[in-house]
């Protein structure tokens, strides 16, 4: 699966790893990281470092890069004490 994203003028000038976290949520840098060292984040079909900057109309194509971010929510019981409140 290919994803495709053009970057627009008020993104010019951004490093391509935060121009992902702006645009595709919180994703951690470290799976950014890796993704452009195994070639699934190309930038105008070219490996290419994250501290790079992107210009306007740059292509960003994402291969098979699909990340849904986790909510987990702690059950916590409610354990009455034997205090008396005043």
């Amino acid at each position: 699966m290919k994803n495709s994203y053009i970057v627009s003028y008020a993104f010019n000038d951004m490093r391509l790893d935060r121009w992902i976290r702006n645009n595709l949520g919180k994703i951690p840098q470290g799976l950014i990281e890796k993704n452009l060292r195994n070639g699934k984040i190309k930038l105008n079909n070219k490996k290419i470092k994250s501290s790079h900057k992107v210009k306007t109309n740059d292509k960003i194509d994402l291969f098979g890069f699909d990340f849904k971010e986790k909510i987990i929510q702690k059950k916590i019981e409610f354990q009455p004490t034997k205090e008396i409140i005043k």
